[in-house]
């Protein structure tokens, strides 16, 4: 738990968000491919903020900004695809993931990620809170 995830299991991460930024990128991203992305977003946000990496805070909100973007281009259109400066900004994103992959220990991994799903569980109950109420 003190060690960093195995290096095939980190690859396998990796590749998988990797594979969701070319959906993306290639016009047949859906809002689960969004949402994948908005997830890696958040765990390199995260484990930023805990040390783990160096970035600029304007990476992380450019992101989130072009996958809020993103997300509603899918709802309005029913195609969620980013472009070439998108594109290069969630890989840069993805880089450091990667990078935070390689040096973060199991543990940080997994405390990153319940309070990850923690903050999407209160954002989708106060979203179906809302909802329920109009």
């Amino acid at each position: 738990m003190q060690r960093p995830i195995v290096p095939a299991k980190a690859g396998e991460i990796s590749l998988d968000y990797h594979m969701t930024l070319e959906a993306l990128r290639s016009g047949v991203g859906n809002q689960y491919h969004v949402g994948s992305m908005a997830q890696a977003i958040y765990m390199t946000m995260l484990l930023n903020q805990r040390g783990y990496g160096i970035a600029m805070p304007e990476l992380f909100r450019d992101a989130e900004g072009v996958i809020l973007r993103c997300r509603q281009a899918g709802l309005d259109t029913g195609m969620c695809v980013v472009d070439s400066d998108a594109y290069t900004l969630l890989g840069q994103v993805l880089t450091l993931f990667d990078q935070q992959l390689a040096a973060a220990p199991v543990q940080e991994l997994i405390a990153v990620n319940a309070k990850l799903k923690k903050l999407f569980s209160t954002a989708n109950a106060e979203r179906e809170g809302r909802e329920n109420t109009a």
